[in-house]
């Protein structure tokens, strides 16, 4: 693989055993896109990240698990970058001592991006099943440290098991793992969706309590907060199964031998899969809402003033000769 297209999803299905490959033009082309779609994300993430912490419209428990979960995109984009400095300054050598080194950066970010991730729809579950009870009896630091404590857990876990190769065929089980959560996150957040929106709409019938309108309003609005990044990480696993399945079935060249240029298309894939992350859940905030929202005041203000200006100047011209 020309660039190591593990970058998001550690297997040795996509492993690089390749000492050294010839870089081409569009080699660099490619190397380059890539590099710029991931430092242009540790921007946005920087902009996601003050979402997570100053927009209050979140629940805390929500916004603790989606910065987990987007620290561990951060990772991935950092050792992408490293990476791919280092191999086109050492003229495309893989085996450099600092690139194994970076495995267990590429794999812990990948694993907290993951957990991180399926916890975020954990945490909307328990505030879609406990709706009515969830902002008094799950407020406090107590549930953001658990759910955090346990993606972190989890991820040193599978960590261990990539690190000692404590079970055999393991890239196998985490590829079908991969799949199952994000078919499963898929599936969870229509559910709460639409369960969601159908409570919120009886809510005069049923005679509901101010708190319990304003919970069952904040997991409809999480909800299709979500459900962009959703559909997009079904559709980023649909692609990858597809690449690999053409590796398997139309080449003859092996799983992670690849230096062709299509190697380049898992980084890529990857690349835009951590940019839709952050671009999705930064554009749809409430914050960046509101910031759009006052600079149309702002505009339509401006015009306001603009066009009484106009209207006061050809009054006086009237008055003058009239």
């Amino acid at each position: 693989m020309v660039a190591n297209s593990k970058s998001n999803n550690a297997s040795v299905l996509v492993a690089d055993t390749m000492d050294e490959f010839d870089l081409d033009t569009m080699n660099y082309a490619l190397f380059s896109l890539e590099t710029l779609t991931n430092v242009l994300f540790i921007f946005v993430v920087g902009v996601l990240f003050y979402v997570c912490i100053y927009q209050k419209s979140l629940h805390a428990n929500f916004r603790a698990t989606l910065f987990l979960a987007a620290c561990g995109h951060l990772g991935g984009s950092v050792h992408r970058i490293i990476l791919v400095s280092i191999r086109i300054v050492s003229i495309g050598k893989r085996d450099t001592p600092i690139v194994g080194q970076l495995y267990l950066l590429q794999i812990t970010a990948l694993y907290i991006a993951m957990f991180g991730w399926q916890f975020v729809i954990v945490e909307r579950a328990i505030a879609t099943v406990y709706s009515s009870k969830y902002e008094k009896h799950f407020a406090g630091f107590g549930v953001p440290t658990i759910l955090c404590g346990i993606v972190l857990t989890m991820s040193a876990l599978f960590l261990c098991i990539s690190i000692f190769h404590l079970f055999a065929y393991f890239d196998f089980f985490f590829l079908g793992l991969q799949i199952v959560v994000v078919l499963v996150c898929f599936v969870a957040v229509s559910i709460m969706l639409v369960y969601n929106s159908s409570a919120y709409r009886s809510r005069h019938d049923s005679m509901l309590q101010l708190a319990d309108r304003y919970q069952l309003d904040e997991n409809v609005r999480v909800a299709k907060y979500l459900m962009p990044v959703a559909v997009n990480e079904v559709l980023v696993k649909f692609v990858y199964i597809s690449l690999l399945a053409y590796s398997v079935f139309f080449t003859d060249i092996p799983l992670g031998h690849d230096t062709t240029h299509l190697s380049h298309a898992y980084d890529l894939l990857f690349a835009y899969q951590r940019m839709f992350f952050g671009l999705a859940l930064t554009l749809r905030s409430d914050k960046f809402g509101r910031y759009k929202q006052r600079e149309k005041r702002r505009v339509a203000a401006m015009m306001d003033d603009r066009v009484a200006a106009s209207s006061s100047y050809f009054t006086d011209l009237k008055t003058m000769w009239a």
